[in-house]
């Protein structure tokens, strides 16, 4: 589940949700959020879906103006921090599998074992709110 960008989709308010979950970027369209399914520049781009793996950061345009404003969006608008650019480089150097334990742990409820949602930074199983965590503007 993770997106051509470097979103882990798993940790989507559409992923999340109880009745049609998103199955994420590379999944049908009937499931995904409007965004992800009519609006999104990087799911539509013919530059990426020629590449071998299909991510964003394979492209000889990349950082291109999209990742950057998905880059800039998650980074910055929302409760909880991800960072895109920063997913792909570490899938990169360290491989899909640990980047999928580190998100697992990351993202895991320390009250319930569920998983919170990037968007609300809230357990999607038991609710408790994980915004007090830190931002990355209060990391920087």
């Amino acid at each position: 589940m993770i997106a051509p960008c470097g979103l882990d989709c798993s940790v989507c308010i559409g992923a999340l949700r109880e009745e049609s979950p998103c199955t994420g970027c590379w999944g049908p369209d009937d499931t995904k959020p409007e965004f992800c399914s009519s609006q999104c520049k990087i799911a539509t781009c013919t530059i990426r879906k020629t590449l071998p793996g299909g991510f964003c950061d394979e492209c000889p345009q990349y950082p291109c103006t999209e990742t950057m404003e998905r880059e800039n969006r998650y980074t910055n608008d929302y409760p909880l921090s991800e960072s895109p650019m920063e997913n792909l480089a570490f899938i990169r150097k360290e491989g899909m599998t640990a980047f999928l334990d580190r998100e697992r742990t990351k993202w895991s409820c320390p009250s319930c074992g569920g998983t919170f949602c990037v968007h609300t930074g809230r357990c999607a199983t038991c609710g408790a709110d994980h915004t007090h965590r830190q931002s990355r503007k209060e990391q920087l």
